[in-house]
């Protein structure tokens, strides 16, 4: 809402129009329901629609407020100049004048603001020093003058939270897309080091075959049949090295380097941080621990998939335990760029023969996740 009131729009709005329309409306039958000055009846009645231009300048009270409050000042003048003591001028000036230098507050620089403040002001004195008929006079400044100053400042203060917003807003934007571009860059060092982890694998293991299909005694059938079988069963174990490559994409280590990777245990924690105590997680079917590099790939799935989605109430994961496969739901209000996101998502299911489809319905996201639990085993 700060943002609204202190950014200048393109152009008139309806609400511009609404509040001059209203302003003029209002402008006509105060002065039209004066008492009509007896020895200059006409330029009484005259009066009336000129007073009505005074209210005009509001159409550009966000557009341009210090020609708005200038133009305000000038036909205020001119009123006096033409009607100085047939008329009664304050209850239509004095409100314009406090609408005026909040505008010229919030929707100004320092200099323009300080300008328009004076506009205003002249057009407040022009309501209380020329109000003949009610007696008032300068004094009356020593209220709407402090008044319009006291509003011109809150003006300022509204413009000073409006571009801290902005500037949030910009803050919050850009780390955002860092936190994109990081999460697809460890994707991307993922998939390289699982290249060079296979290319190394195929290299030994094709090397073992190699040698095993070169000792052989094609002469002697048992002496083949042995080797044969050799040959099978280094096949499988190289098959099975290559799942556990592609399912847990970690370096040659140690297995406690795999207890210390992201597992499905830590989801409720992961949802806590990312979104607040406001998101949900439903947890459905026979929980059990599954392969490490399904449980990584979850993890790593649901984690890139809240990226997608606002830090909004509304927010729900569901994870189902499935005979042949993890099923992962996520939903939420879409993010602005949450799109990129659900891509990388979709890219690291693929990683495990999974597969996401994701939807949007008026600016909410669902995306459901099938992990094959036997891929990796």
């Amino acid at each position: 809402m700060i943002r609204s009131m202190t950014t200048n729009p393109a152009r008139l709005g309806w609400l511009d129009v609404a509040v001059a329309t209203v302003a003029v409306g209002l402008a006509t039958a105060y002065m039209a329901l004066q008492p009509t000055d007896p020895e200059t009846p006409d330029a009484s009645w005259w009066a009336v629609p000129f007073f009505a231009f005074i209210a005009v300048p509001l159409l550009w009270r966000r557009v341009n407020p210090l020609l708005a409050a200038g133009g305000a000042a000038a036909l205020a003048g001119l009123h006096v100049a033409l009607f100085t003591d047939t008329v009664i001028r304050c209850g239509i000036l004095i409100p314009l004048c406090f609408i005026l230098a909040f505008a010229v507050g919030a929707r100004l620089d320092m200099n323009p603001a300080l300008l328009g403040l004076g506009a205003t002001l002249l057009v407040g004195l022009f309501g209380c020093a020329f109000d003949a008929p009610t007696g008032a006079d300068v004094w009356a400044m020593t209220f709407v003058a402090p008044v319009a100053v006291a509003i011109w400042v809150v003006g300022r203060i509204v413009r000073s939270r409006g571009r801290m917003v902005n500037e949030l807003q910009t803050r919050t934007e850009e780390l955002r897309a860092a936190r994109d571009e990081r999460a697809r860059l460890e994707v991307a060092d993922d998939r390289a080091r699982l290249s060079a982890e296979l290319d190394g694998l195929l290299q030994r293991r094709l090397g073992v075959l190699a040698d095993l299909a070169a000792g052989g005694d094609a002469a002697d059938p048992e002496a083949a049949a042995a080797t044969l079988a050799r040959i099978e069963d280094e096949s499988r174990s190289t098959l099975e090295e290559m799942r556990s490559m592609v399912g847990v994409l970690r370096d040659d280590a140690s297995a406690a380097e795999i207890a210390s990777q992201p597992a499905l245990t830590q989801l409720d924690g992961l949802l806590v941080r990312a979104k607040g105590a406001g998101a949900k997680l439903t947890v459905e079917g026979n929980p059990r621990a599954l392969p490490a590099g399904v449980e990584l790939s979850a993890y790593r799935v649901v984690e890139q998939l809240l990226e997608a989605v606002q830090d909004a109430p509304g927010v729900e994961v569901g994870v189902r335990f499935g005979d042949q496969a993890l099923e992962l739901r996520v939903t939420g209000p879409l993010r602005r760029r949450g799109a990129a996101a659900i891509e990388r998502a979709r890219e690291r299911a693929a990683l495990d023969h999974g597969r996401l489809e994701a939807t949007t319905v008026d600016g909410r996201a669902e995306a459901l996740v099938s992990l094959p639990i036997l891929a990796a085993v």
